[in-house]
């Protein structure tokens, strides 16, 4: 970036955040990528089950496919950690892309579930690295009146994505869904090559005066010696921090603060991998095949997509309103009871022998409105949390391992749900059930552990956390 063309060239003093909300959306393109990855698996289910199956599997082949996603996320995350400070967020976001664009191609020239296997196992790379890297950058060039707005569009983009993959994967080819998705990972990149770097990670190599160029482009004036400052305090902090000694395991968990703001990230990944949300995405399609309602299944998860950009789009408008608690509390709440209505239907139908057909709207009525009351509380707040409570010093180490966690839940959630409803044949009441427990227990508790953030500065949080 030259100095002789952008230093100073932001003079209005009021600012304007143009470039900000430029880069935010740019950002949030990367998530619908994402979402396509994540919303692949349900119709390539009943695709790859059904009798003309281009590749035919077995179930438990179907259930390693939607696992070996989140092994992937495992291999990501760590690396992210590793390169996140040497390479700098750009950089990291920009080479994210390039094992999404591989695994793409893998799935159009695949002939077995083997190199299926292989290449949902790239993109679950692909996605650790996204998922970790992300939430950073948005919380490096975000203003704070705009931080949770960032988050929520982040939610919406993945959506869109899951959308995107639930409509057109029944009506093409494999390797023709693939081409497509492979073609806006493309343009993703190409793109956000023009976005500016984080601020704060110019500083963190020595070039405040980029820095600085970076801050009056984000905010559109040159006034911008209040928050050099905010930046240059924070990381004579971390530095003073890692030369005392590196962040470990120890400083998550031995520290009051830190050790609070992995339980409360904890609690949103167990909601996320064992609230019923993940097996909808994952598996919509094929539950919706049990319920013998007079809706498709494909239908039905069309439905599932498009009440999850809905809620979304109106998370955005609350989210710096109403603040993180009450969205929380009604997410957790109502995902709780529809849980709990599905897992009565189908305990019903499978244990009770009673004739269901007047209820059958129930699970596909109960699984629209968990989608819905989710992803207007847990899905776009907890990438704006994760940005918002952990200490500087301990923030990679401190993503990665929640990323390792969230892998390993995952897997295990792909795999036990098919394992307890198809393999042992105990149908589909116990797990979602089960979630109806999970999510109630884990509200509680980030409800307990978390602080309203909401308009207060970083220092702020921290000192609360503390406390």
């Amino acid at each position: 970036m030259s100095t002789d063309t952008e230093k100073g060239k932001y003079v209005s003093p009021d600012g304007s955040k143009t470039w900000e909300y430029l880069a935010t959306f740019v950002c949030s393109l990367l998530f619908l990528c994402v979402g396509t990855i994540s919303g692949w698996n349900s119709p390539t289910t009943v695709l790859l089950l059904a009798p003309d199956s281009p590749i035919p599997v077995t179930s438990s082949e179907i259930s390693t496919l939607a696992a070996i996603v989140t092994m992937g996320y495992m291999l990501g995350s760590p690396l992210c950690m590793v390169i996140v400070d040497k390479i700098g967020r750009k950089n990291t976001l920009l080479f994210s892309v390039v094992p999404m664009m591989v695994s793409w191609g893998l799935v159009m020239i695949a002939e077995s579930v083997i190199v299926l296997w292989i290449a949902r196992l790239i993109a679950g790379f692909s996605l650790g690295l996204c998922l970790c890297v992300t939430p950073m950058y948005l919380g490096e060039i975000s203003s704070v009146d705009t931080r949770g707005a960032g988050g929520a569009l982040l939610g919406i983009m993945y959506n869109l994505g899951v959308l995107l993959a639930f409509t057109v994967v029944p009506y093409l080819s494999i390797p023709v869904m693939a081409g497509i998705f492979l073609l806006l990972s493309l343009c993703f990149f190409i793109i956000f090559c023009f976005m500016p770097d984080s601020p704060y990670y110019l500083a963190m190599k020595g070039r405040m005066e980029e820095a600085e160029e970076v801050l009056e482009k984000l905010r559109g004036k040159t006034d911008v010696s209040e928050e050099s400052r905010v930046i240059l305090e924070s990381l004579k902090k971390e530095e003073k921090n890692k030369t005392e000694r590196r962040a470990t395991l120890k400083d998550i968990f031995m520290i009051a603060g830190n050790r609070r703001a992995f339980f409360i990230l904890l609690c949103f990944v167990m909601n996320h991998k064992f609230g019923g949300f993940i097996v909808i995405v994952v598996y919509g399609q094929l539950i919706f095949q049990e319920t013998a309602t007079a809706i498709s299944d494909h239908t039905a998860n069309i439905a599932i997509g498009v009440a999850q950009v809905i809620s979304c789009i109106l998370t955005i408008f609350l989210v710096d309103r109403v603040g993180r608690r009450p969205l929380i509390f009604l997410s957790g709440f109502m995902v709780g009871l529809c849980n709990l209505a599905v897992g009565s239907f189908f305990y019903a139908k499978d244990y009770l022998d009673m004739d269901v057909s007047s209820f059958s709207l129930v699970p596909f009525a109960a699984c629209t409105l968990m989608v819905f009351f989710f992803n207007c509380g847990f899905t776009g707040l907890q990438l704006v949390v994760m940005s918002e409570i952990f200490a500087i010093e301990v923030k990679a180490l401190s993503t990665c391992v929640i990323g390792i966690v969230a892998g390993m839940l995952g897997t295990l959630s792909c795999k036990l749900y098919i394992f307890i409803a198809l393999t042992c044949g105990y149908g589909h009441s116990f797990p979602f059930i089960g979630s109806f427990i999970v999510v109630w227990v884990s509200t509680a508790v980030i409800l307990r552990l978390l602080p309203e953030t909401k308009g207060k500065t970083f220092a702020e949080i921290q000192r609360e956390l503390q406390d």
